[in-house]
Formats: structure tokens, C-alpha cells, sequence
């Protein structure tokens, strides 16, 4: 019997015990010896009357003790133990009502674990660094990244933690820089760990915690791309700049009295037509690639047979690969099918033929399609001149050119297998090239059967 029940049932027969004897004195007080069968009578009644209520007393301290000990395992954290309710008392009720706060609080507190798991997951994939700082310099909460920045070992680590563990002494005077003002405080800073690097630090009261977020972002990414962009503004500059310069001197020229000179004006007017169609070919391939490259291009996917959509570019470039000495072979078994946007695979295609032939001195080239495991291979391999090994990694950039004047003798912009890749990344697809100098090279293309998204 638990604690509750016996002292419930003490308690009766204490009750029980007292209630005796006040009757037995008063029966002998106020009846002498007559008054004997009457203490009797009144003894065996309430000798009848506790063994009457023994059982259910015994019952009901049971039944409380089992849901003291219900309340007792909720209490040590185990919110799925529930308190039995075997009747339709008030005892019962006070069960039901224990379990019902505790399926809530079990709900809740579940709700609680999840949105801090989510924040967990978000927190530790974040770029920057973040780390919450008290008003002592005590890291109080920070992600894996931030850790990582300031390059100290989480091994063994328990918080709060001096920030001073970071041993970058900028941290803490921006931290107490804030503090003093009383407002966020941003500032690019170098942090030295293995090697010197750029970060923006920045450090923001937060009121109703009464404590200051600090962040770390590495600052290269920003650098590496404004480098990009500077590159490429760089290049397309050049890249406009040379045949407008071309049809300008040439326009000179025939106004200053070129346009007499009949034996050479006609030469003139032909390269100011021939800088003005490499000008536009130019224009119309950096439109082309800044539609591929816009997060929201658009993707009109159906199901093509791409031994068609090969042999159809075969047959294109059939005329150009002949005026050269070439042969050109169009391996594409029928029934390779893929979800595809027909006009980007075909601009990736033809950017290969064209290159294949422009750069092959003699031999052949030849356009593959191939079915895999759960993709198509499109391979576009040639017999020229190969490219050496230290040009490979970068072909697919833009502007980048193995040999800049035999690439814009035949014309060629720099930006043609920037725009295969691209055209191919789309489909959620990859690129590569193998390449042996004096041999040739191997250009292909991989996109999955079913389309972007589909497990190649």
C-alpha cells in the first residue's frame, strides 16, 4: 500500500477510534451499568461502519496514489505516461484533467523542439558567422560557423565561453564598442589564423535579451565576384571595343578619300561588313548568355528523340565541314529520347560542331549520342590540333581563349562554350572535355532522361 492510502486509511481509523471511545464514555457517563448493551450496540455499529468503508478507502488511496505517481513521471520529463481513469467520479475527472495537460504540454513542448531544430539547421548552414554576446564578453549561444571562423576547437567546449577565447582582440572592443553607443557597429576588418583575411564584423544590440549579435561574414566570395564582374566588364569592353575600332578607321578612311580609291574601297567596305557581322555575332551571343544565365529562364521542356535533334545539326554543318576537307560523322542511334528544351540543346550543338570545325585542320569530326543508365551523353570529338592541359579547367569561362588571334581570325567571340555549359546546366546536367595536345579533343554533354531535377 502506497503512503497516500495508508495515511488516508490511519486517519479513518483514528477517526473510527475516537468517535468509540467519546460513545463508550458517554454511555457510561449517562447510564451506568444499563447503559452497557447500549455502548455495545453503539461499538458494534461503528466497528461495522469502518469495516463497511475499509474497501472503498483502501480503493480511493490506490487510485490517488497511482496518479501521484502518474504526476511524478510527468514531472521527470516523461510527458507520454498518462494517470488511469477507471471511473466516472471525480477522482477520474482529476485524472483525466492531469492527462490532458500533459498531452498538451507534450504537443507543445514538441512544437518547441522542432522550431528549435529548424533554427539549429538554419543557424549552422548560414555563411556568416553569429554568435550571441552578454554584456561580460560571454558567448552565450553561437553557430558552427562562427567557431570556424575564429578558429577555435568546439571539442570540450562549454558555453558560455569568453569571447576572449577567439583571441582576436577586435572582436571584443567592437562588442564593447556597441555596448557603449548603444548602437550597431559594422566595420571590414582582418582576422589572422593560418593566413590573413578580410571580414566585415558587425555587432547589434538585441533589447530584449539584453545581449549583442555578433557577425562574421568572409568577405572573399563578394571579392572573388566583384573580381568576376570586373573581369568580364573588362573583357566584353575589349572584346566590342576592337571591331567598332576596326569600322571606325576603315569609315575614316573612305571619307578622307578612300571612296576614289577604287582598287582598294571595295576591300574597305568588306571588312567594315565583316567587323560589323563579328560585332553583332558578339552582341547576340552575350544576349544569349545572359538569358541562359538569368535565374528565371525559362525551361520549355519535352520529350525529344535526340537522334533527330543530332542529325538535323549533322546535316547544318555538313556544307562547312566539306568546304574544309573534313568529315563530318553523326553517330545517334534512333529512340534516344529525353525531356529537353529542343532550342538550348540545339544552341549547345551547334557551338560544338562550330568550334570542332573551325579548329580542325583535317580529319574528322564526329557528333555521338548515347543512351546511359538514366541520361544522354552527347559527345562531339575532333581530330585538331588538341589543347594542352593547363587551358582545360577554364575553357568553359567566358572570354577565355586557348589562342586569342587564331580564335578572332575565324571569328570566334570566346563566349560559345560558356553558353554550351550553361545551355546544359539548365537541364541539370554537366559538362567536360578531354583533350591530348596534337591528337584533338572531346567535348560532351550529359543530361538526365526525365529532365532537371531527375537523378542522372
Amino acid at each position: 500500500m502506497r503512503p497516500f492510502a495508508r495515511r488516508l486509511l490511519a486517519l479513518f481509523l483514528a477517526l473510527i477510534g475516537a468517535a468509540l471511545v467519546t460513545a463508550g464514555i458517554l454511555a457510561v457517563t449517562l447510564g451506568g451499568a444499563r447503559s452497557l448493551p447500549v455502548a455495545a450496540i453503539v461499538l458494534l455499529l461503528f466497528t461495522g461502519a469502518a469495516l463497511a468503508a475499509f474497501f472503498p478507502l483502501r480503493n480511493l488511496g490506490r487510485r490517488f496514489d497511482a496518479i501521484a505517481a502518474s504526476a511524478e513521471t510527468m514531472i521527470g520529463g516523461d510527458l507520454s505516461a498518462r494517470a488511469p481513469v477507471d471511473a466516472h467520479d471525480d477522482v477520474a475527472s482529476l485524472a483525466r484533467a492531469l492527462n490532458d495537460l500533459a498531452k498538451r504540454s507534450d504537443t507543445r513542448l514538441r512544437e518547441l523542439t522542432a522550431e528549435r531544430d529548424a533554427s539549429e539547421a538554419v543557424l549552422s548552414n548560414l555563411p556568416q558567422g553569429l554568435a550571441l554576446i552578454t554584456r561580460d564578453l560571454r558567448v552565450a549561444h553561437a553557430n558552427e560557423r562562427f567557431w570556424a571562423l575564429v578558429g577555435v576547437d568546439l571539442s570540450g567546449l562549454g558555453l558560455p565561453a569568453r569571447l576572449s577565447l577567439a583571441r582576436q582582440p577586435i572582436l571584443e572592443e567592437l562588442v564593447l564598442d556597441s555596448i557603449t553607443r548603444k548602437a550597431p557597429v559594422t566595420r571590414e576588418v582582418a582576422l589572422y589564423l593560418e593566413e590573413k583575411r578580410d571580414y566585415e564584423i558587425s555587432v547589434r544590440p538585441i533589447a530584449a535579451r539584453n545581449a549583442w549579435l555578433l557577425a562574421i561574414e568572409d568577405l572573399r566570395p563578394e571579392k572573388a565576384l566583384a573580381a568576376l564582374r570586373r573581369e568580364f566588364v573588362s573583357n566584353a569592353s575589349h572584346e566590342l571595343k576592337t571591331p567598332l575600332t576596326s569600322i571606325r578607321g576603315y569609315a575614316e578612311t573612305l571619307l578622307a578619300g578612300g571612296l576614289e580609291d577604287l582598287e582598294h574601297r571595295a576591300r574597305f567596305v568588306e571588312t567594315i561588313r565583316a567587323q560589323a557581322a563579328r560585332l553583332e555575332t558578339l552582341v547576340e551571343d552575350l544576349l544569349e548568355l545572359a538569358d541562359l544565365d538569368r535565374p528565371d529562364s525559362p525551361v520549355e521542356l519535352k520529350d525529344w528523340d535526340l537522334s533527330v535533334i543530332a542529325r538535323e545539326m549533322g546535316d547544318t554543318f555538313q556544307d562547312a565541314a566539306r568546304r574544309l576537307g573534313l568529315v563530318l560523322e553523326v553517330i545517334a542511334p534512333p529512340g534516344t529520347h529525353a525531356r529537353v528544351d529542343r532550342t538550348k540543346i540545339e544552341l549547345a550543338l551547334r557551338n560544338l560542331l562550330d568550334n570542332a570545325i573551325k579548329y580542325t585542320e583535317a580529319g574528322t569530326v564526329t557528333l555521338l549520342v548515347e543512351r546511359k543508365p538514366s541520361a544522354v551523353r552527347v559527345t562531339v570529338a575532333d581530330t585538331g590540333r588538341g589543347i594542352a592541359p593547363e587551358h582545360v579547367p577554364r575553357l568553359f569561362e567566358r572570354f577565355y581563349r586557348v589562342d586569342r588571334g587564331r580564335s578572332r581570325t575565324l571569328g570566334g567571340t570566346g563566349l560559345g562554350l560558356s553558353i554550351v555549359k550553361h545551355s546544359v546546366l539548365l537541364h541539370g546536367g554537366q559538362v567536360g572535355v578531354e583533350s591530348t595536345p596534337r591528337l584533338g579533343s572531346v567535348f560532351w554533354f550529359e543530361i538526365p532522361v526525365d529532365g532537371p531535377g531527375a537523378e542522372s
